[in-house]
């Protein structure tokens, strides 16, 4: 990852790996000319030493079944320079076929909250993320900062826990608190201290859009209930902009659902990963403040990770082992993505100038995951470097 100042208006600068505050690569810039899908994409043959190496593997995966390593892939997008250079539908299945993002909605959601900072609805990540609890409470004390790192410290179990009656997220989404996910995780005992411990959670980033509401209504004046305010909100401030037609979902309660579910087209998951690829600017318009892409694609500074920024999981740099199995074990090593439940995975790669979206369905087994992770750096790999402008 390119370490830089965590950059945010009005937060403060938290230096990482020794960078200036300022400080740029000139891989974190928009190429000058970028190519912006303002429509439709625009299309463009592979590079000609690419093409066959790159629709191998898209065969290769289109061919696979359910019971195959890696499950069935249903759209696969490939977007290189801003173009697209491959795409694929199984049976069934077309461009305009929304599926669901699952876990990938937590990129969306840490995009919403950059959004938040741009129009200074927030003025310092660092400052407690306030209105879900009451000022005495210790759990208002954590920072947006750490709920976007999953560093919040909080007794819950999601990843690694077989048994569904423990694992909160099957709880919080499909049993007890399926009416109303955020009171579910309102009261979780906090057992780390915040900004120490990375704990996957996808209840923290259903609290992060539940926080959101409160400053989005005082601002835009909105006399709906939350799930208009955030929809309105969301359509005005980011899928729009980007062209994408997503749709959120809500739970019984009103609250968006930003951990886990966003319905849209692979071609519009590749347009967030764009947005993403072009360091929060989309056609000439910043979207994300400066530094945003890079927050969400370090790993927290004290925290026991190197394979989670902040909404978006990184690779860890070439000879560090994984703290964790779900991540990339080979190169391009500045790959970052959003990735969902059952094999859902937008991957963007900036050395490579590159965007893959696959959408499908497979078993979270680990051997799946990780031929998943390997297939993406392979179609990676086949890529040529870009130039450095």
């Amino acid at each position: 990852m390119f370490a830089k100042a965590l950059i945010g208006l009005g937060m403060s600068l938290a230096l990482l790996s020794g960078s200036a505050a300022g400080q740029e690569s000139a891989l974190d810039l928009p190429p000058k000319g970028a190519t912006y899908p303002t429509t439709e994409w625009a299309k463009a043959p592979y590079p000609a030493e690419v093409g066959p190496l790159v629709q191998s593997l898209i065969d290769d995966a289109m061919s696979r079944e359910l019971e195959d390593v890696m499950g069935e892939s249903r759209e696969i997008v490939v977007i290189h320079k801003g173009r697209l250079v491959a795409e694929a539908y199984r049976q069934g299945y077309t461009a305009d076929t929304r599926l669901v993002s699952w876990s990938m909605a937590k990129s969306i959601t840490q995009a919403l909250v950059g959004r938040a900072v741009s129009e200074r609805l927030i003025a310092d990540i660092d400052q407690p993320m306030l209105g879900l609890w009451e000022v005495e409470d210790p759990h208002a004390s954590i920072t947006w900062r750490q709920w976007m790192t999953m560093t919040d410290g909080l007794e819950y179990f999601e990843v690694g826990e077989a048994d569904i009656a423990k694992n909160d997220v099957v709880q919080m989404m499909f049993g007890s608190g399926r009416f109303d996910v955020v009171d579910y995780a309102l009261n979780l005992p906090q057992i780390y201290e915040s900004g120490t411990h990375w704990n996957y959670s996808t209840a923290a980033y259903h609290m992060i859009s539940k926080a959101l509401v409160g400053p989005v209504a005082e601002r835009h004046g909105s006399a709906g209930d939350s799930r208009d305010v955030m929809r309105d909100w969301l359509d005005a401030t980011l899928f729009t902009p980007l062209g994408m037609d997503a749709q959120p979902e809500f739970d019984a309660s009103g609250t968006f659902l930003g951990g886990s579910l966003v319905y849209a087209s692979a071609r519009d998951f590749a347009r967030f990963g764009y947005l993403y690829l072009r360091d929060g600017v989309w056609s000439g318009e910043r979207l994300l403040p400066e530094g945003w892409v890079d927050f969400a694609t370090t790993a927290h500074e004290g925290a026991d990770t190197n394979v989670y920024g902040a909404g978006w999981w990184i690779t860890p740099p070439e000879g560090e082992t994984p703290t964790h199995s779900q991540s990339a074990k080979s190169a391009p090593y500045d790959a970052f993505h959003a990735g969902g439940n059952e094999g859902q995975t937008i991957w963007v790669v900036p050395s490579k100038d590159l965007v893959i979206v696959r959408l499908g369905l497979m078993s979270n087994a680990p051997e799946n995951w990780a031929a998943l992770y390997e297939w993406n750096q392979e179609v990676a790999r086949a890529f040529p470097d870009v130039a450095q402008p």
